[in-house]
């Protein structure tokens, strides 16, 4: 999904400092001068702060991305909002989840990677969390590039998140059956 505003009064600028990705980010900057920026979070991103009229401003995060009371990009700006997956920038490989089709209508195909062998447990829910298919248990694996195919034959249309596990880690997407 990806939302792309031009608001009046109002622009959002991100710069990334760290050399990791935050699993959540809350943003209370400022961006009045002028430039391209760019913030990510593997999960959400809340944002309290004002974008300067010539800024132009990205945020993305595989979950959610909310603009609370006191957001304001001014007129001029260029803000987008992106939600989909962001690796964890980390001087180690992560564990990985994407899927196509995606929308989909009968079947899609699920990827992943596996950073080093280990136990893996796959599961998709719908969007309030509930459970919909358990795709892997704790089954062991090597480490690489895995695939599986969903084919949700009882499931309605609507938003599903699969969720891999493996190792500590997790990986979250968002699939979308029509």
């Amino acid at each position: 999904m990806r939302l792309l505003l031009t608001l009046t009064g109002c622009c959002l600028s991100l710069l990334t400092f760290a050399q990791t990705t935050p699993q959540s980010l809350r943003i209370q900057l400022n961006y009045e001068k002028s430039g391209q920026y760019l913030e990510q979070a593997v999960e959400t991103i809340e944002a309290v702060n004002t974008v300067g009229t010539t800024s132009t401003v990205a945020y993305q995060a595989g979950r959610s991305i909310t603009m609370l009371p006191g957001f304001n990009a001014k007129s001029g700006s260029l803000f987008t909002a992106d939600i989909k997956p962001v690796v964890s920038k980390t001087s180690e490989v992560s564990l990985q989840l994407k899927a196509y089709p995606n929308p989909f209508q009968q079947s899609t195909t699920i990827d992943y990677y596996l950073p080093a062998d280990g136990s893996v447990t796959l599961l998709i829910t719908d969007a309030q969390g509930k459970v919909i298919s358990q795709l892997i248990q704790n089954e062991s694996q090597s480490a690489g590039k895995h695939q599986i195919e969903w084919q949700p034959t009882a499931a309605n249309a609507g938003v599903y998140i699969p969720i891999i596990e493996s190792n500590k880690q997790k990986a979250v997407g968002r699939l979308v059956k029509n």
